[in-house]
């Protein structure tokens, strides 16, 4: 039986995740600062404000269940500023968040792609590997008063990107940034659905094909490739 790691289980995405995944049969471990699921998912106290310590999450979850095939990193962290002030944010915060939005999910993605490794491909099954990092539209757009959220997200969309179309694209293993839209294409700035979050990223899981690394999604309609737009404004 595979096991899925959710990295940042909380009551929305995180859990959505956890029921579709272990409705397919997977083991499915939960980390995050406090158990906030039903308590028949593996929980696992993690801080991603404390990248050092994901080395020793992974390997307790390898030890307890199996090594994770999946790896779905869901954390994050933001401060919002003054639309004229986008330096106000002090130096301690501008860390703390980058160390959730992209020191964590380094070495989150680091010890999933040892963890493919150990497994090989008879221990992946034909499906392969598949870490698969929850971003939003920052990674090419700009919403006001949240540049350093969007400095974090960019940073581990490039990561993603690389993994998937240079360092291991000719490995099983697939990389994911995944971005909810509306249909229209305006990004999700409030009411994520978790469900369709969970139904693409099994369907994503399971295909043993790398997809659109950027990989944009609108509730019931799946993968979109919208056209590119830069910024966007808080109307919605």
């Amino acid at each position: 039986m595979a096991t899925a790691l959710i990295i940042g289980a909380g009551p929305n995405v995180g859990k959505a995740c956890a029921e579709v995944f272990s409705k397919a049969g997977y083991r499915v471990a939960i980390a995050s600062r406090t158990q906030k699921l039903d308590a028949k998912y593996r929980h696992y106290t993690f801080d991603a404000t404390k990248p050092e310590t994901v080395p020793a999450l992974f390997e307790k979850v390898s030890s307890d269940l199996s090594i994770p095939s999946v790896v779905i990193f869901n954390a994050y962290a933001h401060e919002t500023t003054l639309l004229e002030g986008p330096f106000e944010t002090d130096l301690g915060t501008i860390q703390r968040n980058l160390n959730v939005n992209t020191n964590s999910p380094y070495f989150a993605a680091n010890e999933a792609i040892k963890g493919f490794e150990k497994l090989g491909s008879e221990g992946l099954g034909p499906a392969g590997g598949t870490f698969i990092f929850t971003g939003n539209a920052l990674n090419i757009a700009v919403l006001p008063r949240i540049m350093g959220f969007g400095m974090g997200k960019s940073a581990s969309a490039h990561m993603i990107q690389h993994l998937a179309l240079s360092a291991y694209s000719d490995k099983p293993y697939k990389f994911y940034y995944g971005d909810e839209r509306h249909e229209d294409g305006y990004p999700m700035t409030k009411g994520l659905n978790g469900d369709a979050h969970a139904e693409e990223y099994l369907k994503l899981a399971k295909d043993p094909e790398q997809q659109a690394w950027d990989y944009t999604f609108a509730k019931g309609k799946g993968y979109i490739n919208f056209p590119r737009q830069e910024l966007y404004s808080w109307e919605r």
